[in-house]
């Protein structure tokens, strides 16, 4: 997909989240959403991150998105009693006035366990002393983490196995590849072996295609997430439910 360029002028507060349903395969029911920034310019354009990303992190705005992504989610989410997800990258990490907001805002938040933060894996990796100092601070308020992209990059998967982690989510293409290559399948069998030592929850995502989904199926994992289900949306209110009763 080509990154197009943003002529519009825009403000952070243009920045939302849409709602992709992580589903509980064996339910069928959607287990939690995970909140994906989206901008939505004057004229009603739709922009993904990677195509205004650049323009935030030149603006100096990107201690400001995270934590307007979670107000913005929790807001949503205040009266809907279902779980989910945003996500952070390394700079927020290492920004202690980003938890210390977190934490102030799960405070008196109906439910705060139902809030989570995704961490990719390589950023994970890279900053493990401080992921394990950000899930310290933030875990009396029932706030979980996610590790995101699982297999896209080397690295001691296990240590970060060894943290209080809620979940994992193993990307799609090794999920493609499990049946073809050997040293995809002894990984992802590793991995989902040490999820079940330590109850991690794990989630196949980017299952785009009824194919993936079956393959999916075939292994022990209990949740997934892709366009298969539904594409992110604005509300969660014209549901999922049509598209997961086809599965």
């Amino acid at each position: 997909m080509p990154i197009r360029e943003i002529s519009e002028d825009f403000s952070i507060d243009d920045i939302v989240p849409y709602f992709q349903p992580i589903v509980d395969l064996d339910s069928q029911g959607v287990w939690r959403y995970e909140c994906l920034a989206r901008l939505i310019t004057q004229n009603d354009k739709t922009f993904l991150p990677s195509e205004f990303l650049y323009l935030i992190e030149r603006e100096q705005h990107v201690k400001t998105l995270a934590a307007s992504m979670f107000l913005q989610s929790a807001s949503y989410f205040h009266n809907v009693n279902i779980p989910w997800n945003i996500n952070i990258s390394a700079n927020d990490l290492n920004n202690d006035g980003l938890i210390n907001s977190l934490i102030a805002q799960l405070a008196d938040y109906p439910n705060p366990e139902r809030a989570s933060i995704e961490v990719s894996a390589a950023t994970a990796l890279a900053n493990r002393a401080q992921l394990r100092s950000f899930i310290d601070k933030g875990m009396h308020t029932g706030l979980g983490v996610f590790i995101d992209n699982v297999g896209s990059c080397p690295g001691n998967i296990r240590a970060l196995m060894n943290l209080p982690v809620r979940g994992i989510k193993i990307a799609g293409g090794l999920i493609k590849h499990y049946q073809q290559q050997d040293a995809v399948k002894e990984y992802v069998d590793y991995v989902l072996a040490l999820c079940e030592h330590q109850h991690i929850a794990v989630i196949a995502e980017h299952i785009e295609n009824e194919q993936l989904l079956n393959d999916v199926k075939r292994l022990p994992i209990k949740y997934a997430q892709g366009y298969v289900f539904s594409p992110p949306v604005a509300d969660v209110q014209h549901n999922v439910r049509a598209s997961l009763q086809q599965h």
